[in-house]
């Protein structure tokens, strides 16, 4: 590696560090304070609660005695670094260095990246670096005639991914399509049965392993990690509208620079990726069609695709700019700069605040072309959400859109459609990251939580408090309000609340964040006497107590 793109790849690493470092202080929501609890707790607690396999509740357990309950993303945040590292030389050796400065440079500024490495979770950034690690040990056996120690490390890497989760067979299955794939050829009935004997002696070692967890660690749940994959295996009574606005909020998760691109893919980029297409293809099958995920945090799950879209967006990217310079491209630079500051603009057109519920009226609203308002982006596996303009994000597709299209079509103008794409895509995903980390312009729900727990630490007659979506969880356990109590203001569960929250004897807290909607919750909390308000930007806490509503 010369002086140059040592330098190059430094510099990455320190954006990759820096983009993400606010967001560590950014407050758990819902599955993530369960988990840092448990992992405080200690690891039989992390166990009983995480039914995962075993590996996961030891991380997090760690996690939580190195660092402490309170800063758990740093572990995320780590296995994250080491992925990005991972990853520049996986597609170096795959591409050149080119194209492995573009993939790093998407995984550093990618949002849905971002997200990513500081979730309380091992979607986002452990199963990434267990992926990119096997694959780089499965890329060095393919090119040294199989060395044993390559070997061996590959095997030692898929069992320890299925000791994290067991949906790391999906790495598995990716290795082995492209090895049946890129052989197939060559292969001859006996190669077959040496495959199949090979999965056999894997899956054999595979169950030995966790049945010795089980016998090191008894408070590994074997029986409750099959229950928790079961309750996923059926075909009925999947909530498809769910699935959908789940696999929407993924798409503006990824981005315009992550997507947008794919309209320029080539066949060279599809022969270097494939274990990449692989994986996102038999991930698709399985999240989609496999399992049923509409009840489920879908949008974390599929978390697992942005490693490899940035690999194949990486590649695209380094054909179109091969030539580039800044000579011959000024003035697509300035019109990319321009139509960015343009988007950015749309942040400040006064959008509305729609309740998520109904979520049919949302589409309407859609539909009719009524864009200015804002989307609430949060979810039960955190962390806590923020708002973002749905005009800015459905522009900022158009935008990127057109221009590609235009490039396709126009040969002349496929420099200058590079160019805008890549502007527009950094303005968006940078927009995403401040509101994520510190909401300048919507509002930020750690500002106002803050002033909220402070109000009650000092109220000794409130004993308890019911929060909603969880919101403050940890920091309400910690001066000893929270009992355990807490809502979804979701019209599925408006029956069982009519009958507790009249005979709830402590204070509600309500982060509006996605706002009430229209109904029960509403009228119930129009009853209450309001003790203290905090606000940041469009974002509103609010304690209430001594409510009247009664039950009609």
């Amino acid at each position: 590696m010369n002086p140059r793109i040592r330098l190059l790849l430094v510099g990455l690493l320190i954006l990759f560090v820096a983009v993400r470092l606010p967001g560590l202080s950014v407050p758990y929501q819902q599955d993530e304070f369960k988990t840092a609890i448990a992992a405080e707790a200690g690891l039989s607690e992390a166990s009983a609660f995480l039914t995962h396999p075993p590996l996961t509740a030891l991380i997090y357990r760690a996690d939580a005695l190195v660092f402490g309950g309170e800063h758990m993303r740093i572990i995320p945040l780590l296995f994250g670094f080491i992925s990005a590292i991972l990853l520049f030389y996986v597609v170096r050796r795959r591409f050149n260095e080119r194209v492995a400065l573009w993939s790093v440079f998407l995984y550093a500024v990618s949002f849905y990246g971002i997200w990513s490495s500081l979730m309380l979770d091992t979607d986002g950034a452990i199963l990434p670096t267990l992926f990119l690690a096997a694959l780089y040990f499965y890329d060095r056996i393919r090119t040294n005639s199989r060395e044993k120690q390559w070997i061996f490390l590959l095997i030692v890497t898929l069992v320890t991914g299925l000791l994290v989760k067991l949906s790391f067979v999906l790495v598995v299955g990716a290795l082995v399509a492209d090895f049946l794939f890129e052989k197939r050829k060559e292969l001859t009935t006996k190669h077959i049965a040496y495959l199949g004997a090979g999965g056999i002696l894997f899956i054999v070692l595979t169950g030995s392993v966790f049945i010795a967890v089980k016998f090191l660690n008894p408070a590994f749940a074997l029986g409750g990690m099959i229950t928790h994959i079961l309750y996923y295996v059926h075909l009925s009574g999947r909530n498809y509208l769910q699935i959908v606005i789940q696999s929407i909020k993924v798409i503006f998760y990824l981005s315009p620079i992550l997507l947008v691109p794919l309209v320029f893919i080539s066949k060279s980029v599809i022969k270097k990726t494939t274990p990449f297409l692989w994986y996102l293809g038999l991930g698709f099958v399985f999240y989609f069609i496999l399992f049923d995920f509409s009840h489920g945090a879908l949008d974390k799950y599929l978390m697992f695709t942005t490693v490899p879209l940035c690999v194949v967006s990486g590649a695209i990217l380094s054909q179109l700019f091969a030539s580039f310079s800044l000579r011959n491209h000024l003035y697509s630079l300035i019109a990319g700069t321009i139509l960015s500051a343009v988007l950015v603009a749309l942040l400040f057109v006064s959008p509305e605040i729609v309740p998520l519920y109904p979520k049919p009226a949302w589409f309407s609203r859609v539909m009719q072309g009524n864009w200015n308002m804002l989307m609430s982006f949060n979810g039960g596996s955190g962390p806590v959400g923020f708002y973002m303009s749905f005009l800015f994000i459905a522009c900022s597709f158009i935008v990127a859109g057109a221009t590609a299209l235009a490039g396709r079509i126009w040969k002349s103008l496929l420099g200058t459609a590079a160019v805008v794409i890549v502007c527009t895509g950094i303005a968006y995903n940078a927009v995403f990251m401040e509101e994520f980390s510190f909401g300048k312009v919507y509002g930020n729900v750690e500002v106002v939580l803050n002033s909220t727990v402070a109000y009650l630490k000092t109220m000794s007659e409130i004993k308890s408090v019911d929060t909603h979506n969880d919101i403050g969880a940890y920091q309400l356990k910690q001066i000893g309000k929270y009992d355990g109590s807490h809502f979804t203001a979701a019209p599925q569960f408006e029956v069982g609340q009519r009958s507790i929250f009249p005979e709830y004897k402590g204070a509600f807290l309500v982060i509006d964040i996605p706002p009430l909607y229209d109904g029960f919750y509403r009228d119930f909390f129009k009853s209450c006497k309001i003790l203290f308000v905090s606000q940041s930007g469009v974002i509103t806490s609010t304690v209430y107590s001594s409510c009247t509503w009664t039950k009609e």
